[in-house]
């Protein structure tokens, strides 16, 4: 997949600093993320840069039981159709399934698994990408969110029999996880893992509505078979825009990104109907017209930031794209 994450699931941090009386936009104008895309269901962010938002705050709080808010904020349609399946699912074993199975909707860099041995199932998350770096806020935030939606539709007094972090232990707040979680924690741990007794993912869940999850199911597979479809032109844009900055968004520099050669990019890109050239000029002017919209960058700090030697090419290149000077476009939005 290519390392994106539906953009719309940044509301969900937003309303969680909201609800610690903390104003989310800087954070998010400092993250390079545009929070006109929130309301967005096509929208995705990349994910390195998703993340982005979540290490601001971790370092403006400095509270390691931040994560743990997010059961007090969140909702199931946050999640669109995958968190509406979700809720609707037969059993704990349907929604689990479910996430395992279209969590790449949501977000592509995470991949779940589940397995079962003697008489524990054993939820467990890898990252798709090694060099993702994540706060330890955001990690605590996904096992919260999951425990969270497992109670919502099994019962409040689902408890796990373990639940293990990536991430060291907690210099404070250790009473309110365990108070969260309601079992044993473990830290530094290789994986990170949920574990329940097996006997609670095949109870009949009251609120099931069958109908309704196999009629999102629909929804979710075409949607994540799209996903699939754009991958390497999404995937292409990711790395064009990380590598803009450097100036280095070469086909070569790109192509040795993505782990395949030149010719191969051309040629999977021309089996999309486009060229390596027309999504450097996408990203190049998508990028623009977001940074202008902002106050915190120079029209010649946009212009490095985009890839250009100076900011008369800039300059140049953006009234090529829309028929208006960077200043002319910057006082009209």
């Amino acid at each position: 997949m290519s390392g994106t994450a539906m953009a719309t699931t940044g509301r969900i941090l937003w309303r969680m600093l909201e609800h610690r009386g903390i104003d989310p936009a800087p954070l998010y104008e400092e993250a390079g993320l545009d929070p006109a895309k929130l309301d967005n269901p096509q929208a995705r962010y990349p994910g390195k840069q998703a993340i982005l938002p979540w290490v601001l705050s971790s370092k403006l709080l400095n509270d390691p039981t931040f994560g743990l808010s997010i059961a007090q904020v969140w909702q199931p349609s946050d999640f669109h159709a995958l968190g509406c399946a979700f809720m609707a699912s037969s059993t704990l074993r349907d929604g689990l399934n479910r996430l395992i199975r279209y969590n790449a909707t949501i977000y592509d860099i995470i991949g779940y698994s589940i397995v079962e041995r003697d008489d524990r199932a054993i939820l467990s998350y890898s990252k798709q990408q090694d060099e993702l770096d994540e706060p330890a806020i955001l990690e605590d935030a996904r096992w919260a969110v999951v425990l969270d939606g497992c109670r919502r539709i099994y019962g409040a007094d689902l408890n796990p029999l373990e639940v293990s972090f990536w991430h060291g232990e907690p210099k404070s707040g250790l009473e309110e996880f365990l108070a969260y979680f309601r079992c044993p924690l473990r830290f530094d741990e290789p994986v990170a893992r949920m574990i329940f007794p097996v006997y609670v993912l095949d109870r009949p869940l009251p609120a099931a509505n069958r109908e309704l999850a196999l009629t999102l199911d629909h929804s979710l597979s075409s949607y994540l078979a799209k996903l699939q479809h754009d991958d390497i032109v999404s995937r292409t844009k990711t790395a064009i825009s990380n590598n803009l900055p450097s100036g280095n968004a070469t086909i070569q520099a790109v192509a040795a990104t993505l782990h395949m050669s030149p010719r191969n990019l051309q040629r999977k890109l021309s089996a999309e109907d486009t060229t390596y050239r027309k999504l450097v000029e996408t990203v190049r002017q998508e990028l623009a017209e977001s940074y202008l919209t902002r106050e915190n960058f120079t029209i010649a700090e946009i212009g490095y930031l985009t890839g250009f030697s100076s900011q008369a090419a800039f300059t140049r290149a953006f009234k090529r794209w829309t028929g208006l000077t960077p200043q002319y476009f910057r006082v009209a939005a």
